[in-house]
């Protein structure tokens, strides 16, 4: 049978058409405590995105999941009885939302119930979160902080976090395991810490290259000479450290480009690899505050950072979209604001979320989303014009029809992965060959005039079906 396209025209035109672009921000939960594990914000794919948190009394974690323009009720995925911290959260090789969380409680000297205490996951299927099951036991071990989950281009999953001895010490080491078909392998020493001489922190467990995943994390030695280290990790653990001065290093992928992000005393710094190697970190911003900063790449590539201010009043962003970093922008302001995360969701959209504890004690979740991007508009372009001209002519009988159009430099056609599938080229295209599913047209504009510089970027949802 020949394949129909329905094209699903997405809001998805990027360019700066109200000035910083950030919806006002809303309460996703309230009754917060104070800590500083989490939030946790995933996409899934689409416009489809998760976020997890801790709740209290009893120990809880939690979570919703944003599509379609709506928020949906929180949900529970574990309770717990000493505490649940560190919320990670990743996509599995099925689609799957994985979520991950560590179950015990600190210091040292409240051992309560330490039979329970180990890293648990739990997925979410069509019935609902599967029970916790124990991935690493915890029971008379380490302390694990900072729980990082990640998927590999082959789509293996891997696990890294802090470990220390003794609670909340300053001996980290940074520990790594992967999941196979029997389990979670146990977890293996990456970068060892050694109190009071060496102490390292996790900060990101992204796809690789060369191998199956990329890890940075900072290593802190006497006398107070901190690095930053980007490490290959395959299943033995061989590495190709790519050394920084700086601290809680948080990293990216885009579509062609390596982004880092890291931070030397109160400033945050950013460095870029576009696949020759990393450049000289340059200055986003000073002044960081509670719960430093968070990254993401979004489906163009672009890079996205966001983090509080140090008078903990303001929460900010900034992009690179291969021309710096930009001047911040301003995603909330209060007065006890910190801990946030960015994540771009399948169709290029921005969600910030963080806690604001203006209140006191008794914090909210919130959260705010950024639609359009900067592009055409900032320089005088008619966007709703442009915007308009590059609609589809018409799909038939298994042939996509792009418009001829003076702005278009490149085309190009990707499944839900972000993997390329094909070239697109202005007319007809058969994708009769494809098989059913759901894609994305990504389209780069230019500007006519020969000297400008500014470029928009458009995403278009296709879905192939029999």
């Amino acid at each position: 049978m020949r394949l129909c396209m329905l094209v699903s025209v997405v809001c998805m035109f990027f360019s700066a058409v109200a000035q910083g672009q950030w919806s006002e921000p809303s309460t996703l939960a309230s009754g917060l405590g104070y800590y500083g594990a989490g939030p946790e914000l995933v996409p899934q794919g689409g416009d489809t995105i998760w976020v997890f948190w801790m709740g209290d009394a009893p120990p809880r974690l939690l979570g919703r999941c944003f599509e379609a323009d709506t928020w949906h009720d929180p949900e529970q995925l574990a309770e717990g009885t000493a505490g649940i911290y560190w919320p990670a959260g990743t996509v599995d090789d099925s689609g799957r939302m994985l979520v991950a969380c560590y179950e015990g409680s600190y210091p040292a000297a409240l051992r309560l119930d330490q039979d329970t205490w180990g890293i648990y996951t739990m997925t979410r299927t069509d019935t609902g979160w599967t029970t916790p099951a124990l991935a690493q036991d915890m029971a008379m071990q380490g302390f694990p902080t900072y729980l990082r989950l990640g998927k590999a281009r082959d789509g293996s999953v891997g696990m890294v976090w802090d470990e220390s001895s003794g609670g909340m010490s300053a001996a980290e080491s940074v520990m790594v395991s992967r999941r196979t078909q029997s389990g979670w392998t146990p977890r293996r020493c990456l970068a060892p810490g050694s109190y009071p001489d060496t102490y390292c922190h996790c900060g990101s467990l992204v796809p690789g290259d060369s191998t199956d995943f990329s890890v940075t994390f900072s290593r802190l030695t006497n006398p107070d000479t901190s690095e930053v280290e980007v490490w290959d990790m395959n299943d033995s653990l061989v590495h190709t450290p790519a050394v920084f001065p700086g601290a809680l290093p948080m990293l990216a992928r885009g579509q062609t480009s390596w982004f880092l992000v890291l931070t030397r005393g109160d400033t945050l710094l950013g460095a870029v690899n576009d696949g020759e190697g990393w450049g000289a970190p340059a200055v986003i911003a000073t002044g960081i505050g509670w719960g430093g900063a968070a990254l993401c790449a979004d489906p163009l590539g672009w890079g996205w950072t966001c983090w509080p201010d140090s008078a903990q009043q303001s929460v900010l962003a900034s992009y690179n979209g291969g021309a710096g970093w930009s001047r911040p922008e301003t995603v909330a302001t209060s007065s006890v604001l910190g801990a946030p995360r960015v994540a771009s969701d399948g169709f290029g959209n921005l969600h910030c979320v963080w806690f604001d504890h203006t209140g006191g004690g008794s914090g909210e979740l919130r959260h705010a989303r950024r639609l359009a991007r900067p592009g055409l508009a900032e320089e005088g372009v008619d966007v709703e014009s442009e915007r308009t001209a590059w609609l589809p002519a018409g799909v038939l009988r298994g042939i996509l029809c792009l418009p001829v159009s003076p702005f278009t430099v490149h085309t190009s056609l990707f499944d839900m992965t972000g993997r390329p599938v094909m070239e697109l080229h202005a007319g007809p295209n058969d994708v009769s060959g494809l098989a059913p599913g759901v894609y994305f047209v990504r389209e780069a504009q230019a500007q006519a005039q020969a000297q400008a510089q500014a470029q928009a970027q458009a995403l278009r949802k296709v879905v192939i079906t029999r």
